[in-house]
């Protein structure tokens, strides 16, 4: 640690408004070793411990502090007097065995207590102030694996410079403990950019036209949404953590076979639009699918209400008008259409894709057909996001930064909304510090209601790994979709 701080130089992280628009949550994830050989000197803390500040190094930012700046702007402080220093802990567990977790599938009832030291919602620590990077290195009982979490705040890293981290901390790990010096010069080589300049400059100059839903939910007026804006991070942080976002709801892990899927998709297409005919990609077939399942599974909620409930609902639609359409938000990585993939841009690069689903379509029997409407309305909003469009939403919210609280208004006003993240291009499993990659990779037990992410299952398997957080009334009715059921293999 101390080698560290020698090395660090003040300076100060303008963050962008796309760092923001993701404050409220963190990127928590869980990487479970299995020591299969019984070997006595796996994963040594200390050598993991030393390679984490190695790895720090590329990534100052992480020991930086937050400051708002007003008007929802905020930067990152990196200040060698007044450094916000990791939180990392290190714990040896004598109850629990890799092979309790193996059993359970890694389900977190087998998890060592105490083993997740955040959750999905940013807070301040015990010294009051937001830490950029939290670390847990646990070892399992009689040394038969260790279970490394590991956590950073949205504000300044996505999934991609996360995961970028975790791969550098295990790579200069593995570097040091079999003495491979070229290892840990390639590794230390690295360039890492955290200069949110980059993507004004990458911006093109024309632009075309972002939907209406997306312009109405950045610009409506929102008092309670401009209220939270105007507090700083951290007293901002202990009220989202107070609300309880994760209470009444519950989160299961499917995989789906990529196999299964491309056979899926092959029946879609001949359904598609002609300017679509092509057998659609894997994960707009099994967005749409999800689309579905979880309309119903609000439909048949709908159907179960008592009769107070459904009196409730409707006078609300008489007074607001029924829902028709249910709001659909598909995350992208701006990234790729602004062509920042080779530049090692680590900064929050997801980009919200909102679009209308009609209903009809939605709660209408699965089937082929109906399957390749749903589909081809994903296709489109994946394929309408090109520059033009990133750099619209992007000149959106930098007129008004602090618009970044009205979406999780929003989302927490709008209980039908889902929200899907494609996360298989991720590097779940090439964190390596020296043993072998990890056997399972999983983020926290509940992330926030509405909320679907695909992940890459472990290799050499190419099925896609489905994590659905939502209320436990919906949940209750995705597990019972035939559709969903057919495609679909619940882990836990």
């Amino acid at each position: 640690m101390d080698e560290f701080i020698s090395t660090v130089e003040n300076q100060v992280f303008a963050l962008h408004p796309l760092d923001t628009q993701g404050a409220f949550l963190n990127v928590p994830y869980h990487f479970f070793y299995a020591n299969s050989n019984n070997i006595k000197e796996f994963m040594p803390f200390e050598a993991i411990r030393t390679s984490f500040y190695k790895a720090l190094k590329q990534f100052p930012i992480l020991a930086g502090y937050l400051r708002p700046e007003g008007d929802g702007q905020t930067s990152v402080v990196v200040d060698r007097d007044d450094l916000n220093m990791p939180e990392y802990k290190e714990s040896a567990e004598n109850t629990v065995h890799i092979s309790a977790l193996q059993e359970c599938n890694f389900h977190h009832s087998s998890w060592p207590p105490g083993l997740s030291t955040t959750g999905a919602i940013t807070k301040a620590g015990s010294d009051g102030r937001i830490k950029l990077i939290n670390v847990h290195v646990v070892r399992l009982k009689d040394n038969s694996g260790v279970v490394v979490f590991a956590n950073i705040p949205h504000y300044v890293v996505d999934g991609t410079g996360f995961f970028s981290f975790v791969e550098l901390w295990g790579t200069l790990c593995r570097a040091a403990r079999t003495e491979d010096h070229g290892l840990a010069e390639t590794a230390r080589s690295q360039e890492f950019c955290f200069d949110r300049a980059v993507i004004a400059e990458n911006l093109p100059q024309d632009r075309k036209p972002l939907d209406s839903n997306t312009t109405s939910i950045y610009t409506r007026f929102n008092p309670l949404a401009d209220w939270l804006a105007w507090l700083s991070p951290a007293t901002r942080a202990r009220l989202l953590d107070g609300a309880k976002f994760s209470s009444d709801i519950v989160a299961h892990t499917f995989r789906v076979s990529l196999d299964s899927l491309k056979e899926l998709g092959d029946q879609v297409a001949q359904h598609m639009p002609d300017e679509q005919a092509a057998s659609p990609p894997a994960t707009h077939v099994l967005a749409a699918l999800l689309s579905k399942t979880v309309a119903q599974a609000h439909k048949k909620c709908r159907q179960e209400k008592s009769l107070v409930s459904a009196m409730l609902s409707w006078v609300t639609s008489l007074a607001f008008g029924k829902e028709t359409h249910q709001s659909l938000n598909l995350m992208a990585d701006m990234r790729h259409p602004l062509g920042l993939t080779d530049k090692g841009y680590m900064g929050n690069g997801l980009l919200p894709h909102n679009t209308q689903c009609p209903l009809d379509i939605l709660e209408s029997p699965t089937d082929a057909e109906s399957l390749a409407r749903v589909t081809s309305i994903v296709s489109r909003v994946y394929e309408n996001a090109d520059a033009q469009l990133v750099g619209s939403f992007i000149d959106l919210i930098s007129a008004r930064p602090s618009c970044f609280t009205r979406p999780m208004v929003y989302l927490a006003t709008n209980p039908t909304m889902v929200i899907i993240t494609n996360e298989t291009a991720f590097k779940l499993y090439k964190a390596d510090f020296g043993d072998g990659l990890p056997e399972w990779v999983c983020t926290v037990p509940s992330f926030v209601a509405n909320f679907v992410g695909f992940l890459p299952s472990p290799p050499p398997s190419t099925d896609i790994t489905v994590n659905i957080t939502m209320k436990k009334s919906v949940m209750k009715h995705i597990l019972l979709n035939d559709a969903w059921r057919d495609i679909a293999t619940i882990v836990y």
